[in-house]
């Protein structure tokens, strides 16, 4: 039997752990050999998982004439688990609340590797709906991410209405892609400067710090009001500096 995606989902089995839950609802009271055969699952591999099944009251254990029996708990007992869960959960709420907000004064470092963990950042930044300054190079920018995300993601953030503005290094890349700055909410002023390989995304009380590195892709996010604002007015102080907006 193939083993549903959203039950996997819901319960946050794998999908062994899934396939022994399902052999124990189709066999009742069953022994550890039984429920092997049934599953197509190791007995060795189901030793190492059973009692976490039973913890999270997903399977019972009884003893049955000096052998131990396993039968899993009926699925509408599963809702009522999980219910419980929910009103403990929302009784502490008040509790983590407050917790949350102490740290609130305290600055948040989170790192992502690889491209998946940069484009959790690029979605961030849609979600904050704040306005955006950068640092960027748009050249190593669009060979380090995927073709689709770097000609579907500015869009984005034009229809939501985001504004970005790009301190952006002098290239035949960056000179193309400003060509639909106003179309994409964007205003950019160019610097000269080599190979950045990196990008700085200013937004709300949050600084993400990118590098397009080919061999190993990552970002650094802080969110702390004091750093942001210190890069934002650096930011805007040279934004001043330099020549023409263009877009």
């Amino acid at each position: 039997m193939k083993i549903p995606s959203v039950l996997l989902q819901s319960l946050g089995l794998t999908p062994l752990q899934a396939a022994v839950y399902i052999a124990a609802l189709e066999l009742g009271q069953s022994s550890i050999q039984d429920l092997s055969r049934k599953s197509g699952v190791k007995r060795t591999s189901i030793y190492n998982f059973i009692t976490d099944l039973k913890t999270r009251g997903l399977i019972t254990q009884t003893r049955k004439k000096k052998r131990l029996v396993y039968s899993a708990v009926h699925p509408e007992q599963l809702l009522e688990i999980e219910k419980t869960r929910l009103t403990e959960l929302e009784r502490l709420m008040p509790e983590l609340t407050a917790i949350y907000n102490k740290s609130e004064s305290k600055p948040r470092v989170t790192f992502y590797e690889r491209l998946d963990g940069t484009e959790e950042v690029y979605a961030d930044m849609l979600s904050e709906k704040k306005p955006i300054l950068v640092y960027e190079d748009l050249e190593h920018m669009k060979s380090g991410m995927r073709p689709g995300f770097y000609s579907t993601w500015p869009g984005e953030r034009a229809r939501r209405g985001i504004p970005l503005k790009s301190i952006s290094r002098d290239s035949a890349t960056a000179r193309e892609f400003t060509k639909h700055n106003i179309k994409l909410l964007r205003q950019t002023k160019f610097m000269t400067a080599p190979p950045l390989k990196t990008e700085i995304n200013i937004y709300g009380d949050k600084v993400a710090l990118m590098s397009f590195r080919q061999d190993a892709p990552f970002c650094v996010l802080i969110e702390d009001r004091d750093i942001a604002q210190t890069l934002r007015t650096t930011w805007e102080q040279l934004w001043e500096r330099l020549g023409p907006v263009v877009g």
